[in-house]
């Protein structure tokens, strides 16, 4: 007689509702939990088949236990009367066939993946704008304030701050395409330490030029930089990355330093502060609902979860958010009661600590995120390796150089919707000057950001191959390839409308018409690119031909190279060098020539509303493509997911779905803006005009 394992703690009610009221919003940034789960309890979970689940070379053995524990004579029997029974072998992974019942749940008429699926997405959409738009309102916050003795102090934390993405992205960049062995790090300590030396340096007096800042940040950087990377030998290739982290750290520390203050930024950064204190609880509404979900359709995966990572969930999670809730209401609400009070220098730092909390909570649910796709090897060992192994798994750190790159792209985008909504919502001549110039600000984040985000999900990818190569084989060349294509031409699209924002904004601008002949080749040669990009072998996923296949949907054998990598990443390394040209003419031309805001042409708006529909769509579906390359696995290869919504979905019904969140999220953020920014100035539009009327009158 089988024996039942003892219940765990998780099976009593009060600990269930305390989960529900601690991790309320905790563990939406989970986006990869598209397939459902099993409804078992935790309790009914073998320890040994959650640790690893066979492979089916193991299933016979399986079998032969099964027999022997739970009764051979049945199956025996079965065999004699020569009836073929169904396999239910692969239900061993997570209890016996015999015992487990689905409990099949309907949301709102959805099935119970669909509308995890769709509170998961929607969730994580607004948790990329809270996170995202902070990482540059913080900057603006400090390009727009008077250059006070506080505010120089809390410059230098911004600062140190903005030098750590920077120097992120570019030793990421420089690792992937140099090959430089801990790039990243280079880039991190030189670019930091530069920017803190130099700040240090020029918050008593202005010591330095533009070149001293440079060479003193480089040094220094460089120095330190050495000193904290563990490496056996240092490689040339090493230090230029850190002479150039350094100086470029030195140089924003010193522009930023002494920038002249421009109210613009100011207005925008608390204009857009208001939008992220609506979009905030949005966050954790759709969190919430995304939780009860889980703990209602899919108890036995939370439980596996959460005893799988217990300091996350029980202790770092909780603390963070609630500090993350705390130091969010202060920095929107202190906004002006500090100004008032002449204390900017203190609203910044908040600011600043906002922004840590915020990529901490990213980097601490990364960790199960990735876990999901890549678990640690070797797998039997699973439950003997620590907690914080389980976190650093291979894909953890890439994931994070991808949010961390895509959210601040995502950020950009929606500048773009928020300048493009109010500047055809406003009748004023200087508000649509102003407006014009908030979407211009917007694209120049958005494409700055953008450049280097094929090299985050190239990194992401390689990790992936890296880890198990049927994971990468299944992206690219098998079930999900129809869905890389859509992908590709959602990212093509992105460059393209860019860079026709930049080409119809710039002939606003004097003396611009000499950058023209260059931007027009370089939009046909992303024009071809993206095109490139876009082409697949065949228009069907699979590894082999088909005998039926219509020979009308597979390439020309003198076109086939077209579908190779080498093309691909031809085409990738086109796209983004001809944005980055165009991005530095765009910038030449705004600096060397008068830019008249207010009279963009009437394409330019809806073109960046079109770039920030677009970038929500892209991000929808590359969740979707993580999410989906577990294939029949919660947990790749530990957990299996048994229940009737295992499969993948085909590519037109998740194209409907996600283009459904896409079109929701759209909507609620179009009406988040007008309340949050439109709004308020009509009604206060209509209460100045109605005390004016009596003194019209007299």
């Amino acid at each position: 007689m089988k024996m039942r394992q003892p219940q765990s703690s998780f099976n009593s009610t009060f600990f269930k509702s305390l989960i529900c009221l601690i991790f309320v919003y905790m563990l939406g940034h989970l986006s990869t939990f598209l397939p459902a789960s099993t409804n078992s309890l935790f309790t009914n979970i073998s320890v040994q088949s959650i640790a690893y689940a066979d492979e089916d070379e193991d299933e016979d053995e399986d079998e032969d236990e099964d027999e022997d524990e739970e009764g051979g004579e049945e199956e025996s029997a079965g065999e004699e009367e020569g009836e073929e029974e169904e396999d239910l072998s692969y239900l061993t992974d997570i209890g016996p066939a015999a015992e487990h019942e689905f409990e099949d749940y309907s949301f709102l008429g959805m099935s119970n993946r669909k509308f995890t699926w769709a509170a998961a997405q929607l969730h994580i959409l607004f948790a990329s704008f809270i996170l995202g738009c902070p990482m540059f309102v913080v900057i603006m916050e400090v390009m727009g304030a008077r250059r006070t003795q506080g505010v120089r102090k809390a410059i230098i934390l911004s600062n140190v701050f903005l030098a750590v993405l920077i120097g992120v992205v570019i030793g990421i960049t420089g690792e992937v395409i140099v090959g430089i062995h801990h790039g990243v790090l280079y880039g991190l300590w030189a670019c930091a330490f530069g920017a803190l030396i130099v700040s240090f340096l020029n918050y008593f007096h202005r010591l330095m030029n533009i070149r001293g800042s440079a060479f003193v940040g480089a040094l220094f950087g460089t120095i330190i930089s050495m000193a904290l990377t563990p490496v056996e030998h240092y490689e040339i290739s090493g230090i230029i990355l850190a002479v150039v982290n350094g100086a470029v750290g030195g140089l924003i520390s010193n522009g930023i330093m002494f920038a002249q203050s421009d109210y613009k930024f100011e207005r925008l950064a608390h204009e857009i502060t208001k939008v992220i204190g609506i979009c905030y609880s949005f966050t954790a509404l759709t969190g919430g609902l995304f939780l009860f979900v889980m703990l209602v359709a899919y108890q036995d995966f939370i439980s596996y979860l959460i005893s799988s990572f217990p300091t996350l969930f029980m202790v770092a999670y909780p603390t963070l958010f609630i500090l993350e809730t705390v130091v969010m209401y202060i920095y929107v609400y202190s906004w002006d009661p500090l100004n008032k009070a002449n204390k900017k220098g203190r609203h910044i730092v908040t600011g600043v600590i906002l922004n840590v909390l915020g990529l901490s909570l990213l980097l601490a649910l990364d960790g199960p995120t990735t876990f999901m796709q890549t678990p640690p090897k070797p797998l039997d060992q699973l439950l003997n390796i620590s907690e914080w192994d389980k976190i650093a798994n291979m894909a953890w750190m890439p994931l994070n150089y991808h949010r961390l790159v895509g959210n601040g792209t995502f950020g950009g985008y929606m500048v773009c919707i928020i300048g493009a909504y109010m500047y055809l919502w406003s009748d004023k001549t200087e508000e649509r000057e102003y407006y014009d110039w908030v979407g211009y600000i917007g694209n120049i984040i958005g494409v700055a950001i953008m450049i280097p985000l094929p090299a985050m999900g190239y990194i992401f990818v390689r990790e992936i191959y890296q880890y198990d190569a049927t994971i990468g084989m299944y992206i690219m060349s098998d079930r999900e390839s129809m869905f890389m294509l859509v992908q590709g031409l959602l990212v093509g699209t992105m460059f393209s409308a860019s860079n026709i924002y930049m080409w119809v904004s710039m002939k606003r601008i004097e003396n611009a018409e000499r950058f023209f002949p260059a931007m027009k080749f370089g939009f046909v040669l992303i024009v071809i690119s993206a095109t490139i990009w876009f082409t697949p072998r065949r228009f069907f996923a699979t590894m082999l031909p088909e005998p039926s296949m219509n020979p009308d949907m597979v390439l020309p054998d003198n076109l086939a190279f077209l579908a190779l990598m080498i093309s691909k990443n031809t085409a990738a390394f086109c796209l983004v060098t001809v944005t980055f040209i165009n991005y530095i003419f765009y910038t030449i031309a705004t600096k060397t020539g008068k830019v008249h805001y207010g009279k963009v042409n009437p394409l330019g708006p809806y073109v960046l509303i079109f770039l920030g529909f677009a970038d929500i769509w892209l991000m929808s579906w590359m969740g979707t493509i993580r999410s989906l390359s577990r294939m029949n696995w919660h947990v790749y290869k530990v957990f299996k997911d048994v229940t009737p919504e295992k499969f993948a979905p085909s590519l037109a019904e998740s194209g409907f779905h996600v283009t459904t969140l896409v079109w929701t999220f759209f909507i609620l953020m179009t009406a988040i803006i007008w309340i949050g920014i439109k709004y308020p100035k009509t009604k206060k539009k209509e209460i100045e005009s109605t005390h004016a009327s009596p003194q019209m009158a007299e």
